[in-house]
């Protein structure tokens, strides 16, 4: 049997995918691989049409939902498509789920990806964590997901789990060189938390969540207890949601202020809506800086757009905010 395995989107080797072809290819079945290497961004995108003849079975993995209509398969009538852009209520069988991934995929990368948890337990009106795994349970074991020296964990709420410590703790024992990448739940740290986190041979910055202004408080209250073990500039990185209903002088642009004034790093991220704001084009601007850690150290976001655009409305809009969120009162009637 010849099986053909398209990867639509995926940013890192798709898990799925890599288990599927050791599924079949323990079956004694041709494996083939395809990556397509499409975005995120809902930009206007020609439809990958692919001839399938030759294969008896092909499925498609569509991690983003912009492009769920990406693909189109001629020739072959045994297609699944899979992935949380298309239908994430789409699971592997148990028997594949558990079979170890085929990096031989990907034969340039070198770093391992894997769950030690799945779920969460918050509910965050913009995650399908929740309603596509439920509440937080333990996945995976560490040595199940260490394939390589370097270690991304994609887990969703890690410090959420009971066995978090322990977890943390078999990380250090075994010098694992890792990141978790999803952004930490820092409204869940502790002394202990921190101080394991600290001792990890981390690659990176630890990367945080700050999703909302109203849980400012509570963060910076958790920030002291990390910056006891953790003092280095630079080293927390946080992922900023953004959504065009939040206020871009109230909300957006006072939590990236705010990453700039305590030296983190921010990292912006859009929601699908923004792309069709008519603030479109800032939000652009602003990714473009600030999701640029040697931009966003080093300049200003105003210094930033006159080296970027000679345009003059965009380089207003920028300074129209930037005035209004440092005076809010005085210029609050420019916008």
């Amino acid at each position: 049997m010849k099986v053909l395995l398209v990867d639509v989107d995926s940013k890192i080797p798709n898990l799925a995918l890599m288990k599927l072809s050791t599924y079949h290819k323990d079956k004694g079945d041709q494996v083939e691989f395809k990556k397509l290497g499409y975005t995120y961004y809902p930009n206007n995108k020609n439809q990958s049409i692919l001839l399938a003849e030759k294969y008896n079975k092909v499925y498609i993995s569509i991690v983003f939902q912009t492009n769920r209509n990406a693909v189109q398969i001629i020739g072959c009538e045994d297609v699944s498509y899979g992935g949380s852009g298309f239908d994430y209520s789409i699971k592997l069988d148990q028997e594949i789920d558990n079979l170890e991934e085929d990096y031989s995929l990907y034969p340039d990368n070198d770093t391992s990806y894997g769950f030690l948890t799945r779920g969460c337990i918050r509910n965050c009106y913009f995650c399908i964590v929740p309603k596509k795994e439920g509440m937080i349970y333990r996945y995976r074991e560490v040595n199940q997901v260490v394939r390589h020296k370097k270690v991304k964990f994609l887990d969703n709420n890690i410090l959420a789990h009971k066995d978090c410590e322990i977890i943390l703790q078999e990380l250090i024992d075994k010098e694992v060189r890792c990141q978790f990448n999803q952004g930490l739940d820092l409204r869940l740290i502790t002394d202990k938390k921190a101080e394991l986190l600290s001792k990890i041979n981390y690659i990176g910055e630890y990367i945080f969540a700050f999703d909302s202004l109203k849980d400012r408080e509570l963060i910076e209250k958790k920030l002291e207890v990390v910056k006891r073990y953790i003092k280095k500039d630079w080293k927390l990185k946080f992922f900023l949601y953004c959504h065009p209903d939040m206020s871009l002088t109230e909300d957006v642009m006072v939590r990236v202020d705010w990453c700039k004034k305590n030296k983190f790093l921010p990292y912006l991220m859009r929601d699908i809506s923004c792309w069709k704001s008519p603030n479109n084009h800032f939000y652009i601007d602003l990714c473009a800086w600030c999701n640029q850690p040697s931009l966003f150290k080093n300049m200003t976001f105003d210094q930033f757009i006159m080296k970027r655009t000679n345009n003059k409305f965009r380089q207003d809009k920028v300074k129209c905010i930037i005035l209004a969120v440092s005076q809010p009162e005085e210029s609050k009637d420019e916008i």
